[in-house]
């Protein structure tokens, strides 16, 4: 979930930035404007209920990078999250549908990265950080607590760890999405991206075991499918849209969209390819628009935060309204439009998005 309601209002200035009209913006004053369009109540965009995971994917920060300890959320951090979440207000999703159908994808309503992004993300609680959640044994409580609050649900997993037992529970519990990644058509490669547990022939049969039990059971649940597009090669992404032709499911190829590990990789590398996300067209807005929470009640900025680099509280021992509008906050949003970074500062030594700071200043060592 994320406030669209943000970016419906600054999408004009936004506009102004990216395509670098400054007749008419006061860069002093974007700060300014930016913030007084914050809403006080924070969105959440994200619980890691697990960080747990048993693969060891090559364009995973965690594969390498991960330090945190190892731990399923527990149930008093979960429920005082829950308590201060909300759904989505209808008339506020209707007006973003109008919204992006005007200006970001038209009639163009086909599955994609961008479209699941504009009308399942912006109104669910995605239960996925560095972990895996099919490994919570935990899940299907969790969800169904946010179903009892009319809250959608969505959570991205590898169908390796497919076990219909669980699924079952997960269909009974209203689970909004689920999204099996799939970024292979062979074994051999599977293994070379996901690890050694990847099986492309036993995941694609699990998925579509997943999918008799949902025709069985009548559930409501969307199955997602996607692959990554490494090399951005359309004949692969259509051969893996094909193996879904006439299936219940929601399937798309999508770029490999935030690749903090594979900076280090020589261009002959199969895993390296080019960001096409929307997110690549644009500048970073998750400071202002959604806070993410890591396994042990720690608010981070945003999904890419492994480690909690940037802490701006805990939920355990405070408000999330209290930390959204705390002065670390505050000054997490001025450095989005800073010339002077402090070392090591995440948005941007860690992350591959731009920053509005991009859109107005030339950096030497820029990522």
């Amino acid at each position: 979930m994320y406030d669209t309601t943000f970016l419906e209002n600054t999408f004009e200035l936004k506009q102004k930035i990216i395509n670098r009209d400054y007749s008419s913006i006061d860069s002093d004053n974007i700060l300014q404007v930016l913030n007084a369009e914050l809403s006080l109540t924070p969105f959440v965009f994200n619980i890691e209920t697990t960080n747990i995971c048993n693969m060891s994917c090559v364009m995973c920060q965690r594969t390498t990078d991960f330090r945190q300890k190892l731990r399923h959320m527990d149930d008093k951090t979960y429920d005082a999250i829950l308590a201060q979440i909300e759904p989505q207000n209808e008339t506020v999703h209707k007006r973003w549908q109008v919204f992006v159908n005007q200006h970001l994808r038209g009639l163009d309503s086909v599955p994609s990265e961008d479209n699941f992004y504009y009308d399942a993300v912006s109104q669910s609680i995605t239960l996925h950080g560095f972990g895996e959640p099919l490994l919570d044994p935990r899940l299907p409580a969790r969800i169904s607590a946010l179903t009892r609050s009319n809250i959608p649900s969505y959570f991205s997993c590898n169908p390796c760890n497919i076990k219909l037992d669980f699924i079952k529970q997960l269909f009974e519990a209203g689970t909004g999405y689920i999204k099996f990644a799939i970024d292979s058509l062979d074994d051999d490669e599977a293994k070379q991206i996901r690890g050694e547990r990847a099986d492309f022939k036993r995941s694609y049969q699990a998925v579509l075991d997943v999918l008799e039990l949902k025709k069985q059971m009548r559930a409501d649940t969307v199955i997602v499918v996607t692959m990554l597009d490494f090399l951005n090669d359309s004949t692969k992404a259509t051969q893996f849209l094909d193996l879904w032709k006439g299936k219940d499911v929601y399937a798309f190829a999508k770029s490999v969209d935030n690749k903090w590990l594979l900076e280090h990789k020589d261009e002959t590398d199969k895993t390296k390819g080019e960001n096409k996300s929307h997110y690549k067209r644009q500048y970073c807005e998750y400071a202002w628009t959604s806070i993410t929470i890591l396994a042990d009640g720690s608010v981070v900025p945003c999904t890419q935060d492994i480690n909690g680099t940037w802490v701006f509280g805990n939920v355990n021992n405070q408000p999330l309204r209290d930390i959204w509008n705390s002065k670390k906050y505050q000054e997490f949003r001025a450095l989005q439009l800073s010339t002077d970074f402090p070392e090591e500062f995440m948005c941007h030594s860690k992350c591959d998005l731009d920053i509005v700071s991009y859109f107005f200043n030339d950096y030497e060592d820029r990522p």
